[in-house]
């Protein structure tokens, strides 16, 4: 009677240590194949919430679109409103932005991060997306495109083009122009055509100088 006592002790132990691996695996995701709802979670840290993405259907408002339009009349927090038509680009949209290293550092940049999916980093217009399968936009090196003027590349990121949406929501308007400057240095073969590769490098030199006499007097 003693050695039966034992064996079901035993057994006993095993299938509840079993059991319990059993519930653990399934409360934590690890074992789902009765439910496809997500794993019980105690404190889930706001990563289960009712909330919508953008550019999908909600059923919460009357048009069925979880993206809101902008209110009429309404701007941006330290926004603006650009309202200049197509044939006044040239004479309104005027490029007071000096061209120097650090605006074409920051056009590069923005350029690279907004603009290259579509006009790749040559400019070329055979970006990523164009290579799943996206229409491919115009070269911004073609001839064409070289005799465009400052305010017209101004105009056309702002305000938009064929397919192109307009980035003025997500390029300031400082942003814009270092833009259009940084076109012209793709244009140029790698320079501005109003700033030669040497004084560049004097500009990036009197900024790196600057910076060290400010930290130095901060000291």
């Amino acid at each position: 009677m003693a050695s039966n006592k034992r064996k079901f002790g035993f057994w006993s132990v095993v299938g509840l240590i079993a059991i319990s691996l059993f519930w653990v695996g399934l409360l934590s995701g690890n074992i789902l194949w009765t439910s496809d709802t997500p794993p019980l979670q105690i404190i889930d840290d706001m990563d289960n919430q009712p909330k919508v993405k953008g550019q999908s259907p909600s059923s919460f408002f009357a048009d069925g679109k979880a993206t809101r339009d902008p209110l009429e009349y309404t701007v941006p927090r330290n926004g603006t409103k650009y309202n200049v038509s197509l044939d006044d680009a040239n004479t309104k949209n005027i490029n007071t932005v000096p061209v120097t290293a650090e605006v074409l550092a920051r056009g590069k940049n923005r350029f690279e991060t907004m603009c290259t999916p579509c006009h790749n980093h040559d400019g070329k217009g055979n970006g990523l997306v164009v290579q799943k399968g996206f229409a491919n936009p115009p070269s911004l090196v073609r001839p064409e495109a070289v005799a465009y003027t400052d305010g017209k590349f101004f105009h056309v990121m702002s305000a938009g083009q064929n397919i192109m949406s307009s980035y003025a929501d997500k390029l300031s308007e400082l942003d814009r122009w270092c833009v259009v400057h940084y076109i012209r240095v793709l244009q140029n073969g790698g320079t501005h055509p109003k700033m030669s590769a040497k004084s560049i490098n004097t500009d990036n030199q009197t900024t790196a100088q600057a910076g060290t006499a400010k930290a130095a007097s901060a000291q």
